[in-house]
């Protein structure tokens, strides 16, 4: 299983390096054009899809490595047990959140996949493909995050001796 982990982390991390590097070309690509009154018109688009698809990839990356912002203050007040259950609990929410993601991402990129990007020679629907992809790799690391703290391989705030205010 920790190669497959570490096989998907490196393709997630790969394609997050290929993405912001792609931005930063055609950005750049973007105001140098303009820079020589021949500006490039699918620059713009351009960038605007792998923002959006950037965002998405560093979510599965800060999910990952659960570096999300939390606010722990109640967490940090709970007993052991009690901790796992709301852990258990938040996790749950983000499989909802993510079964939502992905049940409305098909009807978004069903819905634009005739309609053609305005620059770019490709589907309006370009811009949605990520979302799926992105609930389904949310709710597979929220199912490993319920089966670490279920097997107690996961401590929560109160094993952690954080302190209590």
């Amino acid at each position: 299983m920790k190669p497959l982990l570490h096989l998907s982390d490196r393709i997630v991390r790969g394609a997050a390096v290929a993405l912001l590097l792609s931005l930063l070309v055609a950005v750049l690509l973007g105001v140098l054009s303009r820079q020589l009154n021949a500006p490039l018109a699918w620059t713009d688009e351009l960038a605007q899809y792998l923002l959006v698809w950037t965002g998405f990839v560093g979510w599965i990356i800060a999910a990952r490595r659960r570096s999300h912002i939390r606010i722990t203050v109640f967490a940090d007040k709970l007993p052991a047990g009690a901790g796992r259950v709301l852990e258990v609990v938040t996790q749950l929410a983000i499989i909802v959140f993510a079964a939502v993601l992905i049940r409305y991402s098909f009807a978004l990129i069903e819905r634009n996949w005739d309609v053609e990007s305005i620059a770019l020679p490709i589907s309006g629907a370009a811009l949605y493909i990520v979302m799926p992809l992105a609930g389904l790799a949310l709710i597979l690391q929220a199912l490993a995050e319920i089966a670490d703290v279920v097997a107690g391989r996961r401590p929560v705030a109160a094993e952690l001796g954080s302190p209590r205010l």
